[in-house]
């Protein structure tokens, strides 16, 4: 696809050859009508549709001036330091280079700063200012450069003030660095706007630049800087993953062959499901069903000008039948360049009113292929405002998608659960991109809460290695750990439990000798947060966010209680953690620690009623922690849990994120049916208004229509900032294969597992679970009797409760009576399996 040097990136990952795209439906279908299996058209992605295999980084470097240049390791006290936001003062930027012959046309381009003003040979070519309220973070400015050229040498001189803060929680220098606007990019290509070439000149370590150019003449030819120093390299545009978070990089798609894609990413395509309300304007189009079918006929628009307004400019929004990620595509069959702009939006509402990024230009040379930002969207809207007659060959998505295989799998006898399990399955992969983020539209980084429940589903669906031990390792930062995961206590927490699930899953020894020390950093530091009564009291000084609920993401009692079970548990599986790495002295310290906090939260936190108040979220994560003992669960679920799903309008809003610790403590409680009630009126409504993954922010209660989109909340917003896709709302996938098939590892790489299947009041339900030694099958029907069927792969131990009936006597596996032990007052019998075998378990 493009050109050149070839630059090594990040580790690269071995993905094998897969089937081909799975084909989209019938394009009259909405997207309810979607198949379940065709809901990720990013299923099955051949090795050829990498990036590193279609795409060849540019050559381009990001640079600075190294005067206030972020230091390659951080302050152990203050950590990286990039400077004051504030501070806009200029820098001076020179290169000197040789052209051997002036070409017929020459453009340069611009990347980084806010403002710059930028000279060729002395002669002022261009100055600009960006507005800031975009989303767009890095913007491209160009211009044409053809009359000042020279033949020989040419100087290009900028000055150039930091750009806009973009993101947060970039966790190498390079990160901070672009996160915080103090990049430049530059270089001069020799064809016209929109076309590619090897460069002219190029940023790169062989510029100079400093912040006090001293004589008034330093943008000239005969001005001599050799006394500047030499730039702060940064590397190539597309060598840091680091690059591509936070939609920092969203405005770099105006740079010519920019992709922004790690190489580990894949592209697919997708034609739109729909093409819906063409306008023509003042102009005309024509054809517009060849972008939904492979029609020989090409796109055609007329305009009466060579530019028209916004307002009188032909239009129509793309409907691609589902949330997807990646940019738009626009294949140009013309012989004159087109102007257009793309409006993203993930409902039709976003897309027409508030698009997240905006209103985006996208110019299209001729005969060329153009792209828009990257995001994550359903909707777009392509509106024509430059060009005359115009012909495209497509307007498609370009999909970008992390390859995965679907392993685990749920199946029930109840369609509309399998197709909540599907969605949950969908909305982690849509956030599987550069590392897994939160969400691919905002924020597209990495959150540590987010990533305990997504983490979950992924684990349990694709039993990911790669991108789940490069997010926990950027998560949890270098050495030394000076600050809180994500600047939350919680999501330090979380980020211990968290690991702990990816231990017990997949049990890498290697991956857990890597953050060893750093674990028994973060735990130390997670101490200083604790007062003398061992209460979490917030010392550090951080954010304690618990959820997106009033008195939830401040520093409250009841954010602190919460916060105080978080810690609980981080502690507990911390200990859990070293005792694996022979770490017996931390272990026995830490756990200690664990159990100080919960004697504090016992005797300090427990309300006259018995339970943790009466709020949802720390009642649940006291259950799911373990800090609340077996016989305090009547109290809190009378005085707190009893109440989930019962009322249409309630107080207090709960986020699909912490939800699905709420429906696991009332599994853990004996309360299945009620939770599976609750996942049925909660992430049943959210399919039952359209959504083809999990939105950030839901309630039964809100509004619903073609408006919806304005009234959800999130994130401590309303409206369309809230994410429609977003990894911490796929909770219900976990869920239904930990309390429905009742698989649950127990030792590290599910060398043990519990087993206690549920169907909750379904007449059957199957599925699978990827275990290092293959796949762990558990299937339950109730047809006259219950009949579990467990497929163990090899060096596997389970524990296994299935229901018996009322005076039952045996049980028998494949036939054959084996020894039991009598569970949940008789209502249940355990037995032991081990080895790779197809067991048929019955009782009578």
């Amino acid at each position: 696809m493009k050109r050149w040097a070839v630059v090594v990136l990040f580790t690269a990952v071995s993905i094998a050859a897969a089937q081909s795209v799975v084909p989209m439906g019938d394009p009259g279908n909405g997207p309810s009508k979607i198949p379940d299996a065709q809901l990720d058209p990013a299923r099955n992605l051949p090795s050829s549709a990498l990036e590193s295999a279609r795409h060849h980084p540019l050559p381009e470097h990001y640079i600075w001036t190294k005067a206030d240049a972020v230091p390659e390791r951080p302050d152990v006290a203050t950590g990286w330091d990039s400077g004051s936001s504030e501070d806009l003062a200029p820098h001076y930027f020179r290169r000197v280079f040789e052209v051997a012959s002036v070409p017929s046309h020459a453009t340069l381009y611009v990347a980084g700063p806010r403002e710059a003003t930028i000279y060729l040979n002395g002669r002022q070519v261009g100055q600009y200012a960006l507005n800031l309220d975009s989303q767009l973070g890095i913007r491209v400015y160009l211009c044409d450069v053809s009359h000042a050229l020279r033949s020989g040498r040419n100087v290009l001189a900028i000055e150039a003030v930091r750009g806009p803060n973009v993101g947060t929680g970039a966790q190498d220098r390079r990160g901070v660095q672009f996160t915080h606007g103090e990049v430049l990019a530059a270089m001069i290509v020799p064809r016209a706007r929109g076309l590619e070439a090897p460069p002219l000149v190029m940023s790169d370590a062989r510029w100079r630049a400093t912040l006090h150019p001293v004589a008034a003449n330093w943008m000239t030819p005969t001005f001599d800087d050799m006394a500047w120093p030499s730039v702060d390299d940064l590397g190539g545009l597309e060598s840091s993953i680091n690059f591509f978070q936070w939609n920092a990089d969203a405005g770099m798609y105006a740079w010519p062959g920019y992709d922004g894609i790690s190489p580990f990413l894949a592209h697919y395509s997708l034609r739109p499901m729909r093409v819906e309300d063409v306008y023509d304007g003042l102009g005309k189009i024509q054809n517009a069903s060849s972008l939904v079918n492979s029609s020989e006929a090409d796109l055609e628009v007329t305009l009466p000008a060579e530019h028209v307004l916004a307002q009188n400019a032909p239009q129509m929004v793309l409907d691609f039948g589902r949330e997807v990620t990646g940019r738009i595509e626009l294949i140009s069959a013309s012989n004159s360049p087109a102007e257009v702009t793309v409006q993203y939006g993930e409902s039709k509402d976003e897309a027409l009113h508030g698009p997240w990024l905006g209103a985006d230009p996208v110019y299209v040379a001729p005969r060329v292929t153009a792209y828009g930002p990257k995001s994550a969207f359903r909707y777009a809207v392509v509106r024509f405002v430059g060009g005359r007659d115009l012909h495209f060959r497509a307007i498609r998505l370009d999909g970008i998608a992390y390859p995965v295989k679907y392993q685990g799998y749920f199946e029930s006898s109840d369609a509309e659960l399998n197709k909540m399990w599907q969605v949950g399955a969908y909305t982690a992969h849509l956030c599987m991109q550069d590392d897994i983020w939160d969400a691919p539209k905002r924020d597209r980084g990495r959150w540590m809460g987010d990533l305990d429940v997504s983490g979950r589903t992924i684990d349990d669906v694709f039993a990911d290695h790669f991108l789940m031990e490069d997010t926990l390792n950027r998560l949890l930062g270098p050495d030394p750990i000076k600050d809180h995961v994500n600047g939350i206590p919680g999501y330090s927490a979380f980020w211990v439990t968290g690991e702990t699930q990816y231990y017990l899953h997949f049990g890498s020894a290697d991956q857990l000798r890597t953050i060893h020390a750093r674990l028994v950093e973060l735990l130390t530091y997670m101490e200083k947060d604790l007062d003398q009564q061992h209460l979490f009291v917030d010392a550090t000084h951080a954010w304690p966010f618990v959820d997106w609920s009033p008195r939830m993401h401040s520093d409250t009692p009841q954010t602190r209680m919460a916060t105080q079970f978080e810690y609980y548990a981080a502690f507990r599986d911390g200990a859990y953690l070293l005792n694996a790495l022979h770490d017996t002295s931390n272990a026995a310290r830490f756990g200690h620690v664990a159990d100080e906090l919960r004697e504090a939260a016992q005797q300090h936190m427990l309300d006259s009623q018995g339970s943790f108040g009466d709020r949802w979220q720390p009642n649940a994560y006291a259950v799911v922690s373990g800090v609340a003992e077996p016989d305090q669960y009547p109290s809190i679920w009378r005085n707190a849990l009893s109440g989930v799903g019962q009322h249409l309008y309630h107080p207090y809003i709960i986020t699909p994120y912490y939800n699905y610790y709420v429906v696991s403590a009332m599994a853990k409680m004996g309360h299945r049916e009620e939770a599976l009630s609750w996942i049925r009126k909660f992430w049943g409504g959210m399919i039952d208004e359209g959504a083809t993954s999990y939105w950030e922010g839901y309630d039964p209660s809100w509004y619903k229509g073609s408006l919806f989109h304005r009234s959800l909340q999130a994130d401590n917003e309303t409206g369309f900032h809230t994410s429609l896709a977003h990894g911490w709302s796929s909770g219900v996938t976990p869920w239904l294969m930990e309390q429905v098939l009742g698989i649950q590892p127990t030792a590290a790489g599910f060398s043990q597992v519990r087993i206690r299947p549920d169907l909750v009041g379904l007449q059957w339900a199957k599925g699978a679970e990827p275990t290092p030694h293959g796949l762990l099958g558990v299937s339950i029907r109730n047809d006259h009797g219950y009949v579990t069927v467990v497929t163990l792969p090899p060096d596997v131990s389970a524990s296994v409760s299935v229901p018996v009936p009322t005076g039952s006597s045996a049980v028998l596996v494949n036939g054959k009576s084996v020894p039991s032990s009598s569970a949940e007052g008789g209502h249940r019998a355990v037995i032991h399996l081990r080895g790779q075998g197809r067991y048929v378990i019955t009782a009578h």
